[in-house]
């Protein structure tokens, strides 16, 4: 059995919603008004600008390879089908899928902060994370239509209810708190430092680029992309002017202070609003698991092909999806998620193996292959090259915030993935 086409413009656009808005947005102003004050605002937008550099890239490679877990394909394909084509591919693959496995943990351990604060930590905090993954994994077992369909829904609820927050929230601000503009620990530099944390707020659009089997036309992907990532942008500017607007600086720069949104929510006074922010944000954050869970059964179903997985991974249920590659996806995070205490872990290797390798392998791919004769997409992005250069400068700057210990965590990942690749692939042979 074969994937089916079935997903249109809208499905893949309303899977870029989904897969984007969740967890960072609610959490991550305050932390990037600590770096530049409210002229974080600014690093919002250019960390919306790096991401569709990049998505040209992938969009214009897509085209060329619409294959399921396409970003998989990208590296095997440029660098010859050879060895070190197999080594990029293997840790672009396992890569994407540790570092998305660790954003659904990070989703699942935070939901149930939204749901209750009685659920804020312990078992219960460990309970509702469970219960989620059962859910939006079962949802996937269903069929990729299914999965979209109820993504739409939740995805339209919580935009909608985002939207009355942030025209109410502009009404009610004060303009006088974006003042001093550049006022973060940083100053005028603290843009800069922002961009890398507001960047994670834009990882999951990389969703569209595993899919194209399951697309009905592969030319409407860029399309998709594009307008996901510029609608995620203009939201991503107005709800962090408005926590801007309304939230006292001493709340914000309060490392204690997690959730500045709900504390935008809570300050326009109405129980009954706070009540279907909440529900709002439970959707939002279900949402991002929902599609991280399958794009990740697309990854192993790539690694699958190129046989570094058993070959069961491709396996098909009634429904046309790779049954054990999905079950896989959200059985991992529930194994995770029993660790809630490990979050900053999650979040440090989730971005550098799962963000910022993947990527430099993906734009090292693009310059190897533009040039090939045999190399045909159906979408060609203008001044690739230049495109490209702009892209590599938003992942550089990207992780600009690593430490010491940040990197320490990823060089043992990326040490022990080698590892895995060596043993793997001496297996094939």
């Amino acid at each position: 059995m074969k994937f089916k086409k079935v997903l249109g413009f809208w499905d893949i656009f309303w899977l870029g919603i989904g897969g984007m808005v969740g967890v960072a947005i609610l959490t991550f102003p305050s932390t990037t008004y600590q770096q530049a004050g409210p002229s974080a605002i600014i690093a919002w937008i250019l960390a919306g600008v790096f991401s569709m550099f990049m998505a040209f890239i992938y969009s214009e490679m897509v085209t060329a390879f619409p294959r399921s877990g396409a970003l998989v394909v990208f590296p095997y394909e440029a660098f010859g089908k050879g060895k070190l084509a197999r080594y990029l591919a293997f840790l672009e693959g396992t890569g994407y899928y540790i570092g998305t496995v660790f954003g659904i943990v990070i989703s699942a351990i935070i939901l149930g902060d939204y749901i209750s604060p009685a659920f804020s930590g312990g078992i219960g905090q460990i309970a509702i994370a469970e219960v989620a993954l059962l859910i939006t994994g079962t949802i996937n077992v269903f069929g990729v239509k299914i999965t979209s369909r109820i993504n739409i829904l939740m995805s339209i609820f919580f935009m909608a209810i985002f939207a009355i927050i942030i025209v109410l929230a502009l009404l009610h601000g004060n303009p006088s708190n974006l003042s001093p503009f550049f006022s973060g620990s940083s100053g005028a530099m603290g843009i800069i430092l922002a961009i890398p944390i507001a960047i994670l707020a834009y990882g999951s659009w990389t969703v569209l680029i595993t899919i194209p089997e399951e697309t009905a036309q592969v030319k409407k992907i860029p399309k998709a992309v594009f307008w996901s990532i510029l609608a995620v942008t203009i939201f991503y500017a107005l709800l962090v002017l408005a926590v801007y607007l309304n939230v006292s600086a001493k709340s914000l720069n309060d490392p204690t202070d997690l959730y500045p949104v709900y504390i935008l929510v809570s300050l326009l006074g109405s129980s009954t609003l706070t009540a279907v922010f909440q529900i709002g944000a439970v959707l939002a954050i279900a949402a991002v698991m929902l599609v991280m869970v399958l794009s990740n059964a697309r990854i192993l179903y790539a690694l699958a092909n190129l046989n570094f997985l058993p070959q069961s991974m491709n396996k098909m249920n009634n429904s046309a999806i790779p049954i054990y590659a999905t079950l896989l996806s959200f059985i991992i995070p529930m194994a995770l998620s029993v660790f809630p205490d490990q979050y900053y872990q999650y979040v440090v290797i989730g971005a550098i193996i799962g963000t910022g390798l993947p990527r430099i392998i993906d734009l090292a791919s693009y310059l190897k292959i533009r040039n090939v004769p045999s190399y045909h997409p159906s979408y060609r992005v203008r001044y690739g090259l230049a495109v490209a250069l702009i892209a590599f400068a938003g992942l550089v700057i990207s992780e600009l915030s690593l430490g010491i210990s940040d990197v320490t965590w990823s060089v043992a990942a990326f040490v022990l993935l080698t590892l895995i690749f060596v043993a793997v692939d001496w297996r094939r042979k």
